[in-house]
């Protein structure tokens, strides 16, 4: 009994501590509006693709990044007064298929340029933000 309880805990322990590592994908910032957000895209140099004002939804155009060969596509949601914020990012003319935005990834490479360019952007509110 002792020799099962022992190999449970050997094969469960890691796989916990895996589930808990996850990458951040989600910003969410309080207190903000549909307004702040477009006008937060246009002076951040985002060209906006579409708005869809009934669901409070707003998607850039690609953005590329100063640092890293990566470009940037944010996605605004507005729920219950809260920003919340997601994207995807390519390496243009290596890969086209987009990735999501996380918080992983070695400093500047692509992943994390995209991640800075998406954190720097919720914190132009200067408001409370949280990483989920």
């Amino acid at each position: 009994m002792m020799k099962i309880l022992i190999i449970l805990l050997i094969v469960v322990g890691p796989a916990t501590g895996f589930c808990q590592s996850y990458p951040k994908q989600i910003i969410k910032v309080a207190g903000i509006n549909l307004q702040q957000v477009i006008r937060g895209f246009l002076d951040a140099g985002y060209s906006i693709e579409k708005s869809e004002a009934s669901m409070s939804i707003i998607v850039t155009h690609l953005k590329e990044a100063k640092k890293a060969n990566v470009a940037t596509l944010l996605k605004a949601k507005i729920q219950d007064g809260n920003l919340i914020l997601s994207g995807e990012y390519t390496v243009p003319g290596k890969d086209e298929n987009p990735s999501p935005i996380t918080d992983a990834g070695d400093p500047g490479s692509p992943c994390n340029e995209s991640w800075q360019m998406m954190h720097d952007f919720a914190q132009s509110f200067k408001k409370p933000m949280e990483v989920q």
